[in-house]
């Protein structure tokens, strides 16, 4: 299956793309509407939700220190992930407001910047000082997710959280504060995106001349084109990679995205379920998929990607055990090499055919880093 997949990529992605039919700004903006109502909206409150757990959680851990609402705080922290691995591609709009993304889920993260931050917080500051508000003018580094996995599930973390040391009352402070800033920006994040006469769903419709951003939809088109290519570039390029490096001898599994957690694979699932999502479309009205049936007259491009995700996905899931754990061992590393050539084939794809067909071609300059 996967040597057959991998031919027909390799065939089409070396095909020039063929010119895309004339597609108006109405399908355009047809388009933009229904991938917004039907997919970013709904995972962005779906975010708020499962945030808005996360800060009792802690309190209730931090207050009683047993074992119990401790595990219940880390499930609290990993139904958060789960919402935020759902979402994490779309870097554009009131996710990047204010440095959000990189304040949620500062990663990746070669400098050990949350190591070093957060060593520092807790060494230089009492708990009653590490509050919300001062982790939120503090540095990006120990703001979101990677710095509470670290007090939640770094070696020895849950029993000193149960403690009653003063280390133990610096860690709950940081957790809580985290805990709620997290929540508050992922709060601000959805009445944003949806609330109020001038939210910024609404405000993608408006596109044009007159525009602070976006003077033509296909503009917007492109963004969301972007925010699907991010999310397979995403594990392509770092968390397949970084962990996998180049041979079995040269697997770095503590490079994995949250190997703490050991969820670095559960989060690659996600990832690669929401950008099959965003393609294939969630409820009623256009997407990428019926765009390049449609209107480009793609259908067997529109084909190809359609089997393309369902193979790539399929491979994640049926996947056992853990990324950490899989990457060095000479039994599981084939299934994460095969994962990573349908990822990258993937990509390509996305890159060299979905774009031109969608009218939004771009080149690699413009996709790398965003």
């Amino acid at each position: 299956m996967m040597m057959s997949f991998a031919r027909l990529t390799a065939f089409f992605v070396l095909l020039a793309a063929a010119p895309a039919m004339a597609a108006t700004e109405e399908d355009y903006l047809a388009l933009n509407k229904s991938v917004v109502a039907g997919h970013v909206l709904p995972r962005i409150k779906a975010f708020a939700d499962a945030m808005s757990a996360l800060p009792p959680a802690a309190e209730r851990a931090c207050a009683s220190r047993n074992a119990t609402d401790i595990r219940a705080l880390q499930a609290a922290f990993g139904k958060a992930m789960d919402g935020w691995e759902s979402i994490q591609h779309v870097r554009f709009g009131p996710v990047e407001f204010f440095s959000r993304g990189s304040r949620i889920f500062f990663w990746p993260d070669p400098r050990n910047s949350v190591g070093r931050q957060l060593g520092e917080l807790l060494t230089k500051k009492a708990a009653g000082d590490i509050t919300e508000a001062a982790i939120a003018k503090d540095s990006v580094a120990v703001q979101g997710f990677p710095a509470l996995e670290r007090l939640l599930y770094d070696e020895g973390a849950a029993a000193k959280l149960a403690t009653k040391a003063a280390e133990a009352d610096k860690a709950c402070a940081a957790a809580r504060a985290i805990a709620a800033n997290l929540a508050t920006m992922a709060r601000d994040m959805n009445a944003e995106w949806s609330e109020g006469a001038d939210a910024y769903a609404l405000d993608l419709e408006k596109a044009g001349p007159e525009h602070v951003r976006f003077m033509r939809h296909r503009e917007v088109t492109l963004e969301l084109f972007k925010s699907l290519y991010n999310a397979v570039e995403l594990v392509a390029d770092h968390k397949l990679a970084r962990p996998l490096g180049a041979s079995l001898q040269a697997a770095r599994p503590k490079l994995a995205e949250a190997w703490r957690s050991e969820r670095s694979l559960i989060n690659i699932r996600l990832n690669l379920a929401a950008a099959q999502a965003l393609y294939a479309g969630e409820g009623k009205g256009e997407s990428p998929s019926t765009f390049l049936r449609d209107v480009a007259g793609e259908r067997e491009l529109d084909e190809l990607l359609t089997r393309a995700f369902a193979q790539t996905l399929a491979t994640a899931q049926g996947i056992a055990g853990t990324l950490e754990a899989g990457v060095g061992d000479a039994r599981a590393r084939p299934q994460f090499d095969k994962l990573s050539r349908e990822v990258k084939a993937l990509k390509a794809l996305l890159a060299q055919r979905l774009a031109p067909a969608l009218g939004v071609p771009v080149g690699f300059n413009a996709l790398d880093g965003d």
